[in-house]
Order: C-alpha cells, then sequence, then structure tokens
C-alpha cells in the first residue's frame, strides 16, 4: 500500500485520482504531473512525482482536506506542488510565462481538464524572464566555479549548471522556434558547448571548458536580449 509509485500508468491506475476526487469533492477542475518526473533521466526511487491542482476556489478551508493525504504521498513518493484556479493562472501568464509554458507544453492529466491547454506565452514577458534568469545564473556560476578550485568536483559545477539552465533554455529554444523541446538533445544541438564532457584532472582544460560554458550563456542572454519586442 505504500510503496512507492514507480511509473505515471501505476499512479493512474491506483487510488490517487479518486481520492483527489474525495479531497475537494466539486472544487476539482485537474490534477496533473509536471516538472523533472515528466523529463528525460527521472528516476522515481530518487525523486517524487509532482503533482499541482485547477480548484474553483484555493482557500485555506478549500484544500485542508488534502493534508490527510499528505503522509501517504509522502511514503509513495508523491509531492504536492501548486494549487492554481483558472483565474490565479490567468493573472500568472504574464509573470510566470515560463513556468506556464512548461506546464502547458509537459503534462500528464490524473483527473479533470487539461491545464493551459491553449495557452501561448507572451513573446517579451517569456524574453524577459528567460533573460533575468540567465544573469542570475551566470552570477551564481562565477562563485561556483571558485568553490570548484576548493574541493568541489569540476562534475558538482557542470551538473549543477546544467540543472539550473535546462529550464531556462526550454523557454529560449521556444523563443528562438516557436516550438517546445521534446527532450535535452534538442538543447544540445542547439547548444554543443554545454554538452557535460567526461571528467579530467588538467586544470588548464577545467578552466577552458568553465570559460567556454560561461561565454555561451553569455551569448544566449545577448541573443535573446536583441531579440525584437513583441
Amino acid at each position: 500500500m505504500n510503496k512507492r509509485i514507480l511509473s505515471i500508468f501505476d499512479l493512474k491506475n491506483s487510488l490517487w485520482p479518486d481520492w483527489f476526487q474525495e479531497a475537494f469533492s466539486n472544487n476539482l477542475i485537474s490534477v496533473f504531473l509536471h516538472g523533472n518526473c515528466l523529463m528525460a533521466g527521472f528516476s522515481p526511487i530518487k525523486e517524487p512525482w509532482q503533482i499541482s491542482f485547477i480548484l474553483k476556489e484555493d482557500s485555506p478551508e478549500k484544500i485542508s482536506g488534502l493534508k490527510l493525504l499528505v503522509k501517504k504521498a509522502t511514503q509513495q513518493g508523491i509531492t504536492f506542488g501548486y494549487f492554481f484556479t483558472r483565474e490565479s493562472l490567468t493573472h500568472s501568464a504574464d509573470v510566470f510565462p515560463l513556468e506556464l509554458l512548461h506546464i502547458a507544453k509537459r503534462n500528464e492529466v490524473l483527473f479533470g481538464e487539461q491545464p493551459l491547454a491553449n495557452y501561448t506565452p507572451n513573446h517579451n514577458a517569456l524574453r524577459l524572464e528567460c533573460e533575468r534568469e540567465l544573469r542570475g545564473i551566470l552570477i551564481h556560476l562565477r562563485r561556483e566555479f571558485v568553490y570548484m578550485q576548493q574541493g568541489h568536483t569540476q562534475m558538482d559545477f557542470f551538473f549543477l549548471a546544467e540543472a539550473q539552465l535546462m529550464p531556462i533554455l526550454y523557454g529560449v529554444y521556444f523563443l528562438l522556434h516557436n516550438t517546445y523541446p521534446e527532450t535535452h538533445e534538442a538543447i544540445f544541438a542547439e547548444y554543443p558547448q554545454l554538452r557535460i564532457e567526461p571528467p579530467t584532472r588538467e586544470e588548464e582544460v577545467i578552466n577552458e571548458r568553465a570559460n567556454k560554458y560561461i561565454l555561451t550563456i553569455t551569448q544566449i542572454i545577448n541573443t535573446i536580449d536583441s531579440m525584437e519586442i513583441q
């Protein structure tokens, strides 16, 4: 009963869809998976399934029934993500276009309607969010590079960078091609310099790779910064 759920098929055919309907009753519009659990390389042994909700009302009183399922969810490798209403999604469209793009293009419905079925992000809002996020990562990467020299491994640097960058680069890819990438490979085809190379002990090579990585991100920022406002 409390074993971790290992596949979307098992999750859909479990009691969870029924439990969600019981918890929310007629307040429930949609229950869906999204986030890392639908990306390549996801391991349900190591990471949780992220489930979010669209409700008619999202007050504490209306979502309180879900508290009874938290322990069971944790035992089975499930985490509850976000609680939306149709109104809050509409109001967030130009504030969090990147996050909504991911939900719209990469989700798995467990109950109810498709989230953001007709969503298309505002080009300029998406461009600004991607630029802001990339500039923030760029600042942190230089710090992480220094720590890499003080005991953290080179792979820590590159794996951390990739984990932070990939969600944003999906948005950049959408800006460039007006389509959502199927996998990370589409990103690496666009930016081969960001593909993680095998580890080496040669400091000169490590420095060159880190420099190339940071330079590529800088070039991406310059590209989206120069895009025509639509």
